[in-house]
């Protein structure tokens, strides 16, 4: 059976098996599908049916703290494994939520330049938190790990902004977008770009979740 096959049966509700050990990404991220395959990881993508609306509701995004902001993505990567649990067999699903932390507001996707502007305007001169939790579920067993990135926004000029809001990309991002015309004035210490997931953080929670290593890795 293939991805899309599979896929057909899980949004039926249907449980899926694999013969051998599998890598399920439970994302339609293009940046975290891209990260899996820079690194050679064998996995295919099977998206969740989770509906995050109501969850992300009943959580504040204003005037939160940093305790909170990291509850609230790890919250948001186990409950995107909700949909999954007893109806993968033989399958390490890998599901991720980002958010961008800035003077006690968590920055979501700005889907519109109007929003995007205003959050750019925001962060411009401040210090910000990119924060992604990462969750896998395999053999009845969750586990989740949280990677936190602290990014240094320069001033941004008027026109930078214009630039940024002009990038198709940036709208579908939590917060920001850490390339195009932001990416000079995005300072760290680290090059994950926004929306990324750690391969070594994600090798750590399938060896502890016993995870066979021979199935990890394309041959």
């Amino acid at each position: 059976m293939n991805a899309k096959n599979f896929q057909e049966e899980f949004r039926r509700g249907g449980t899926i098996e694999f013969e051998t050990p599998t890598i399920v990404l439970g994302s339609a991220s293009p940046r975290r599908v891209k990260m899996l395959e820079k690194h050679n990881i064998r996995f295919m993508q099977i998206l969740s049916t989770f509906d995050d609306t109501e969850l992300n509701d009943q959580f504040p995004h204003e005037g939160v703290t940093h305790k909170q902001e990291s509850c609230y993505a790890r919250t948001m990567a186990i409950a995107k494994l909700r949909p999954y649990i007893g109806k993968v067999k033989n399958g390490a699903v890998i599901t991720a939520d980002t958010t961008v932390y800035c003077d006690g507001r968590i920055l979501e996707k700005p889907y519109t330049k109007e929003k995007c502007r205003e959050q750019h305007e925001f962060i411009s001169g401040k210090t910000t938190w990119v924060n992604t939790a990462i969750a896998i579920y395999f053999n009845g067993k969750v586990h989740c790990k949280l990677q936190k990135l602290k990014v240094n926004i320069l001033q941004l000029p008027g026109h930078v902004i214009d630039e940024i809001c002009d990038e198709p990309e940036t709208l579908d991002c939590s917060g920001y977008r850490r390339a195009g015309a932001l990416a000079p004035y995005a300072i760290s210490k680290e090059n994950t770009p926004t929306g990324g997931i750690s391969v070594p953080i994600i090798l750590r929670i399938l060896k502890k979740l016993k995870y066979p290593k021979e199935f990890i890795f394309c041959v």
